[in-house]
């Protein structure tokens, strides 16, 4: 950005399914989660497919929130926008 340091974060809710998940990114310009991969990034003994079965009726929500920032990731505050991002809402009663 003509000189600026600037950032892009994506960051991946802990309730997601199998969060913290791998990313998978390529130098065409795919950048992607991928919660369904664990048996390319686990070891033979106690990894798993990384199968899953969705039955009639039921639902997956994946959450991920977009963060753009001047300088850096601590310039940005992308750890609290993290934390902030990752604790449940709070309800405010007056």
């Amino acid at each position: 950005m003509q000189g600026e340091t600037a950032g892009i974060a994506v960051l991946d809710h802990p309730g997601n399914f199998r969060s913290p998940v791998h990313w998978h990114v390529r130098d065409y310009g795919l950048m992607t989660t991928n919660c369904f991969g664990d048996s390319a990034f686990a070891s033979e003994e106690g990894g798993h497919r990384g199968d899953y079965t969705l039955k009639r009726g039921q639902s997956l929500t994946f959450r991920y929130r977009v963060l753009l920032h001047r300088g850096d990731a601590a310039q940005g505050g992308v750890a609290d926008a993290y934390a902030a991002y990752s604790q449940p809402p709070t309800i405010r009663i007056e």
